[in-house]
């Protein structure tokens, strides 16, 4: 991988490429016009072309590092786990996830000095349960939740709730983690907002992206609490095709050939 790894703008979609081979957002993996619209409006909203600039070779083992973390302990590693894990000294991972926060890639409590979040997980309480591999993560958000399966190639269990009224939904993957085997209730839709605030999408963004069990509550829920937020009213496929977008590629490997050529050449993507 180049020392910067260059942010894009083709056809109108933003890229930046994480290791040679391997970009975000994974378009390939979005059908749907609807999910193609929604992305691109979230990657605008959210500020992807500034928060990614000049985005480092340096930066991205300790990003892997933390997620690969949660999986192996269900909660956001601490800095000695991240040292043993990346090889570097305690100082650098500690500045590297200060740049990666700045970014809005973590989320950290600065008076404790430790990571409480990397998109799709947090140490918070959340309404979003996944079960993979024996665990139980918490995710930042609906779409967050759906993005898990499709990052770590595994078929998830997805428990949430109805942001209106309470009621239980649940949606299980298949195919590890690319379709949808169950959607409960099947009237389930998700709300993507596009509300960003703060350099923060943990406090502002996650709170508008969630389940509903049906279109009608979803019109109650916005009428009464967040009638002026722009989004995407997304049917369940709709929805994991933008969590697959967004998340397939964060722990994705880089192909053999794109190292070939990443060593011969270290340029921007």
């Amino acid at each position: 991988m180049g020392e910067s790894n260059g942010t894009t703008r083709r056809r109108e979609r933003f890229t930046v490429e994480l290791q040679p081979g391997v970009v975000f957002p994974d378009w390939s993996a979005v059908r749907s016009p609807r999910a193609m619209e929604a992305i691109a409006a979230h990657l605008t909203a959210s500020n992807l072309e500034q928060r990614w600039s000049g985005y480092t070779a340096r930066e991205d083992p300790v990003r892997r590092a933390v997620l690969e973390g949660y999986l192996q302990l269900g909660r956001a590693p601490g800095l000695p786990w991240l040292t043993k894990r990346t090889g570097l000294l305690l100082e650098e991972v500690w500045r590297i996830a200060r740049r990666l926060a700045a970014r809005d890639i973590v989320v950290l409590d600065d008076d404790r000095g430790r990571i409480v979040g990397a998109y799709p997980f947090t140490d918070q309480p959340s309404e979003h349960r996944v079960r993979l591999g024996g665990r139980t993560l918490q995710a930042m958000c609906a779409v967050d939740a759906l993005g898990v399966g499709s990052m770590c190639q595994a078929d998830v269990v997805i428990e949430s709730r109805c942001r209106a009224c309470n009621l239980a939904v649940r949606l299980v993957t298949s195919r590890v983690g690319t379709a949808l085997a169950t959607v409960n209730p099947p009237t389930t839709i998700t709300w993507f907002g596009l509300h960003y605030a703060g350099g923060c999408a943990a406090t502002s963004l996650c709170g508008v992206i969630a389940f509903f069990c049906s279109d009608a509550h979803l019109d109650g829920w916005r009428a009464e609490q967040r009638p002026e937020t722009r989004g995407y009213r997304l049917a369940p496929d709709d929805a994991l095709q933008v969590g697959r977008g967004l998340f397939g590629p964060a722990l994705r490997p880089s192909p053999p050939a794109a190292h070939a050529i990443a060593g011969g050449s270290h340029g921007a993507g």
